[in-house]
């Protein structure tokens, strides 16, 4: 008896921290409405989000600190919760843009573990940022979300981003 309850023991998942666990529960809310915007876009994307520090890629690699979360076409969207916990604003756009990755079934390439600077950004993610933009306006809520992504697509007032919240995502 020991020792099969060592065993299941072994195979029990820790408990999300509660302030991690209430970001979880966030997110998830921003992705369930979400979902009305996309639709009304013929776009039905079914992700399944988690919170991540490391965003390791398949390799090992950690990505830089300015990468905010990533997608894999299955549905698998994992953010960085030091940087969108503390700003929902940030975090809304975050999740339509990696929602939009998921819809458009992009695919990236292959990891290598190099993480590239790009001076202008790669058409995939021009092409998420406006299918974020598009479905943030749909789905409606704050506007503040799709002011930020259309600072993303280069379209920002002379006042910036609301926030002041950078490019990277």
């Amino acid at each position: 008896m020991i020792l099969l309850s060592l065993l299941l023991g072994g195979c029990a998942t820790t408990p999300m921290p509660p302030e991690l666990a209430a970001c979880h529960v966030r997110m998830e809310a921003h992705a369930a409405h979400l979902r009305t915007g996309f639709a009304a876009l013929g776009h039905r994307p079914e992700v399944h989000l988690r919170l991540d520090e490391e965003l390791a890629d398949g390799r090992g690699f950690r990505k830089g600190k300015s990468t905010l979360g990533d997608a894999s076409p299955g549905g698998a969207i994992r953010l960085r919760p030091s940087r969108v916990c503390a700003d929902e604003v940030l975090a809304r756009a975050v999740v339509a843009h990696e929602m939009a990755h998921v819809a458009l079934q992009h695919r990236g390439v292959p990891g290598s573990g190099i993480t590239l600077l790009w001076e202008r950004p790669p058409q995939q993610e021009v092409e998420a940022d406006e299918l974020a933009h598009a479905a943030l306006l749909r789905a409606g809520g704050d506007p503040r979300a799709a002011m930020l992504v259309s600072c993303w697509l280069g379209r920002c007032d002379r006042q910036g981003p609301p926030g002041g919240n950078s490019r990277s995502r």
